[in-house]
């Protein structure tokens, strides 16, 4: 990788990393339809959803739970770059959805973090990014005057003791003796989230209320796996057959994508020397930035070098060589995935992964169930299992079994908080609704016990189990492209602005 420290970018592309993409990019885009959810007003706890258009038909998105009694801003994520398609399947799962205005959605954000700074409680850390999905609050967005606090008082709802007391000494100090409430409970939607204790026949599910939805504290509050992989000491690469192959992946122009001539050009090569080659620049890259990114590279901007390489190796890689490497490269920080890959790693890896990978299930097991990885890299694993069943038919029962002992790995190991997290078993649960595993239903029943599975990612065990027989839900062959020139086109198409 080209140490690179350029203070222009001169007429090349720029990929800014997803942190990035927010501070400089994400107000100019168009805003697009904005929801708030009833529960705001009929429980004082619930969502606030902005959403922003990409000229290519693309949509990022930013969710706020929002406590308006008065904790504020509680938790916040975003989206970027997702199909209409996959922010309608996110908005499904959201119950008492209603559009609203930009305007309004903006009021009950700032106007809550505002009542909580009353009480000296600032918005949850998420915010400092989250918030560039908002306009900046000043006097250009109209004021709407909303009902903050219960009976006019701040008044905490804590799940248990232990919430309760991170909130109370600033309640205290900020607010003074009598001058608020709190509850230590739920605010009475615990009996609407719980989960039947058996899911029944698929009919079990139609005559339910469609407003059930997530339960905010399994989504919210669950386990996370801490990292902790101790990579090995990484040999130094051997020279490159053609060191210019290093040079042109290198280039700024080239950062997010190839150009067909280019791409042609390095194929043409002998196949073992392009493997070689490709292989070790992916060493390098690890040699060099497995501890951190440098101080002389340019960490604001994506370098394609890594991601194209993979591709690449999706073309003339083994099983042998390439694969490990590849999963060396998974097995690294949250840090290196973000300078990297930004959001295109489901893009670079899958692909590839099937490719040099669906004859090695054993292995790819291997991956999944050790400690301390990085659960955005673990979950491009699944995908790749789904897109076995999908183009080899024949092979969808050896598929079914791989992720049944997934699943039970899981449920038996996901408080010990080392190999999974609610997190990637939300992803996990998405992968089989993906595969339409209606055999696994036993082995979700068994996971969704844990009360350790994000509901916002994959909905509640009922909606589960139907959209486990909705065909709107599976798997399409086109949710993984193989042809290497489509590969690069599909980069072009969702990472150029």
């Amino acid at each position: 990788m080209s140490k690179k420290k350029k203070q222009k970018n001169k007429g090349g592309q720029q990929f800014l990393s997803p942190e990035q993409f927010l501070k400089q990019r994400a107000r100019s885009l168009e805003i697009g339809t904005c929801y708030t959810t009833e529960s705001l007003k009929d429980s004082g706890e619930g969502y606030a959803i902005v959403t922003r258009k990409h000229t290519g038909g693309n949509v990022s998105a930013a969710f706020f739970l929002i406590d308006a009694y008065c904790v504020g801003v509680k938790d916040s994520f975003y989206k970027l770059r997702m199909s209409e398609f996959e922010l309608d399947d996110m908005l499904d799962r959201v119950p008492g959805l209603n559009e609203c205005s930009y305007e309004e959605a903006h009021n009950w954000v700032y106007g809550a973090i505002d009542f909580a700074e009353e009480a000296g409680i600032a918005p949850h850390k998420s915010f400092n990014l989250t918030k560039y999905m908002l306009e900046e609050d000043t006097e250009d967005i109209p004021l709407i005057e909303y009902e903050f606090g219960k009976d006019g008082k701040h008044t905490l709802v804590a799940h248990s003791n232990l919430e309760a007391s991170k909130y109370l000494p600033l309640l205290e100090k900020n607010l003074g003796e009598g001058n608020y409430d709190v509850i230590i409970g739920d605010r009475g939607f615990s009996d609407e989230y719980e989960d039947e204790d058996e899911y029944g026949d698929d009919d079990d599910y139609e005559d339910e209320d469609e407003d059930e939805g997530i339960n905010p504290w399994t989504a919210f509050y669950g386990t996370k796996i801490e990292y902790t992989y101790k990579h090995p000491d990484y040999p130094t690469p051997e020279p490159l057959f053609h060191p210019w192959v290093r040079e042109e992946l290198s280039k700024e122009e080239n950062c997010i994508y190839l150009r067909d001539e280019l791409t042609d050009r390095l194929l043409a090569l002998p196949h073992d020397e392009l493997r070689h080659d490709l292989e070790q620049i992916v060493l390098d890259i690890l040699k060099k930035t497995c501890d951190g990114i440098p101080d002389d590279y340019d960490k604001d901007h994506f370098d394609g070098s890594l991601c194209s390489s993979i591709i690449l190796l999706g073309e003339v890689g083994t099983t042998e060589s390439s694969l490990p490497l590849i999963l060396e490269v998974m097995r690294q920080s949250s840090n290196f995935l973000d300078y990297h890959f930004s959001d295109a790693a489901h893009e670079a890896l899958v692909p590839t992964l099937y490719k040099l990978g669906q004859n090695s299930l054993d292995l790819l097991m291997n991956f999944v169930k050790e400690e301390g990885l990085y659960i955005f890299f673990k979950c491009q694993i699944f995908p790749v299992a789904v897109q076995i069943a999908l183009r080899q038919p024949e092979r969808r029962p050896e598929i079914i079994e791989w992720f049944r002992e997934v699943l039970r790995f899981s449920a038996t190991h996901v408080k010990e908080n080392k190999t999974f997290d609610s997190g990637l078993n939300g992803l996990l649960v998405c992968d089989v609704i993906d595969l339409q595993a209606t055999e696994l239903k036993p082995e979700l029943q068994a996971l969704f016990d844990t009360d350790l599975v994000d509901q916002f990612c994959c909905g509640r065990l009922s909606s589960v189990m139907r959209d486990l027989s909705d065909p709107l839900h599976a798997a399409q062959l086109n949710d993984c492209i193989l042809d290497i020139h489509k590969r690069f086109d599909d980069m072009r198409r969702r990472f150029v602005h």
